[in-house]
């Protein structure tokens, strides 16, 4: 299965998202490759700095085309491809979107990244001129109280469905992912962080079957 976690905007945890769904994974026993096509690398980079089991193959493809001959050529050999690109609208967004058995859409509960979400919601409908794409939004960096959360699920355009499960603003999870670590890898240093991964992979991969 391809999993692009997508979105023009920067900033939105995309790399963090990306990265502990790869780890997840590859704790599940399965082959898993992380193609960061991000000009500024920041998952291969995290990925590089692994120096323990279980290994995660990573691979840096920030041109359009690059990534999709590396990507057709590669989905045969492994169980999981998880793409991490945007930050803008670019040829390996574009490419990921295409490539994608599933599209997930971080964005903060913030104005700014709500309305981001339209650009997403514009490049979809192009790309479904050609395939079929099912697109998922979730909440990243969530707050822990307040009605921002709510507010900001009820704005998502039409054509990208609400993911309910989302991924607080937790400290735990940010210093793991800085040492290439997913935060089931330290389930200890913070429960309630791993408890919510674990929900959101779990969210993701009851698609696995579509």
């Amino acid at each position: 299965m391809i999993v692009s976690c997508l979105n023009t905007k920067g900033g939105v945890g995309k790399t963090t998202a990306s990265l502990n769904l790869a780890v997840s994974r590859a704790l599940e026993g399965r082959s898993v490759l992380a193609v960061d096509g991000d000009r500024q690398g920041s998952l291969i980079t995290a990925l590089a700095n692994r120096e323990w089991e279980p290994a995660i193959a990573a691979a840096h493809y920030p041109d359009g085309q690059i990534l999709r001959q590396q990507v057709t050529m590669a989905k045969g050999r492994y169980d999981d491809i998880i793409i991490d690109a945007g930050g803008r609208d670019n040829t390996a967004l574009r490419a990921a979107l295409m490539l994608a058995d599933l599209v997930l859409i971080p964005f903060l509960p913030r104005s700014f990244d709500v309305w981001a979400l339209e650009d997403m919601a514009r490049l979809l409908e192009e790309a479904r001129a050609t395939r079929d794409i099912r697109a998922l939004a979730f909440l990243s960096m969530a707050d822990s109280r307040g009605n921002d959360n709510a507010e900001a699920a009820e704005s998502i355009p039409e054509g990208i469905e609400y993911l309910g499960t989302s991924i607080g603003r937790r400290k735990a999870i940010a210093d793991a992912a800085g040492r290439g670590k997913g935060i089931l890898e330290e389930p200890n240093r913070d429960l309630k962080a791993s408890d919510e991964i674990r929900r959101f992979v779990a969210s993701i991969y009851r698609y696995d079957n579509l």
